[in-house]
């Protein structure tokens, strides 16, 4: 892969500099047709009428309009530099850290690998050259720049760095207390559905199910509990799921990216849903059955 360096007290990259607002990045989204025109003017009116501190991409993401990997990809190719794929996030830390975990998890940057020269680096947020220049001071080597998805970044941190627990149990960890829905609250599922945990739970499941190669995946719920399965080669095997509160939210965010309607459950639904998973293109059909 090729790669943009970054010097510590040297002019930075003449990409990563110039990099004036987020409109560059919208409208290259826009051209590839991962987000609409109607989806962007409605984002920016979202954020002149709520006074919304959150930039036009992290809304877009927050809301579900356009996944954090396709962010990452047009972020990467406007700044001309690599896109870290999951298979470049390495299985034992590279390095002793040099950095607090809470700074990694703060900035959402972590080492990919080091040498005696550089330090090569994973950044969800490749502009913020504060914590460029961080790690290059700490490390006293030039860093060289990665565009990371946020949950990749997140994840790596807690195997390589943390506890070691689970991307999920993180993802649930970060849905507030007390924000459990109940299955007639109709407009509290959508707008939980829409949250940024829910939206990277759903997508967590089903980035699992592609990388082991399954081909539909059951989410059954139960009374107690939510029950993910994978079909592998004809067969069902359960997985890790979501826990039994958010499951109203997680089918209710299926049911959104499908087009479906959540507030049936008495009739079944057919629907598909797009998206990208670690640069491939799934179309996916979803069907809903009622339950008794």
């Amino acid at each position: 892969m090729q790669e943009t360096s970054i010097k510590t007290h040297d002019t930075q990259s003449h990409n990563l500099s110039h990099l004036g607002s987020s409109d560059q990045l919208m409208q290259l989204l826009v051209t590839q047709n991962r987000l609409r025109e109607s989806d962007l003017a409605r984002l920016t009116r979202i954020q002149d009428e709520q006074d919304i501190s959150d930039s036009l991409p992290s809304l877009a993401v927050k809301l579900g309009m356009v996944s954090e990997g396709y962010m990452a990809e047009g972020l990467a190719e406007i700044l001309e530099i690599p896109l870290a794929s999951s298979g470049d996030y390495p299985d034992i830390a590279p390095t002793e850290n040099q950095v607090s975990l809470n700074f990694m998890k703060d900035n959402l940057a972590i080492p990919l690998s080091e040498n005696d020269e550089k330090i090569d680096l994973a950044m969800a947020h490749p502009q913020d050259h504060f914590v460029t220049e961080a790690f290059s001071m700490a490390y006293q080597k030039t860093a060289k720049i990665w565009v990371g998805i946020p949950s990749e970044i997140e994840e790596a941190i807690e195997r390589l760095y943390g506890g070691g627990k689970s991307q999920m149990s993180q993802i649930v960890d970060l849905v507030a207390a007390g924000q459990e829905s109940t299955e007639e609250d109709i407009e509290h599922l959508k707008d939980q559905a829409s949250e940024a945990p829910v939206i990277r739970l759903v997508n967590l499941v089903i980035q699992r199910a592609e990388n082991a190669g399954a081909s539909d995946i059951h989410f059954e719920p139960f009374e107690n509990r939510l029950k993910v399965r994978y079909r592998i080669d004809g067969v069902l095997q359960e997985t890790e799921a979501p826990p039994t509160h958010l499951a109203s939210a997680v089918i209710s965010r299926i049911k959104i990216m499908a087009n479906l309607n959540i507030a049936e459950r008495r009739l079944s639904q057919d629907g598909r849903m797009r998206m990208r998973i670690q640069g491939n293109e799934l179309d996916i059909r979803v069907s809903t059955i009622p339950t008794m």
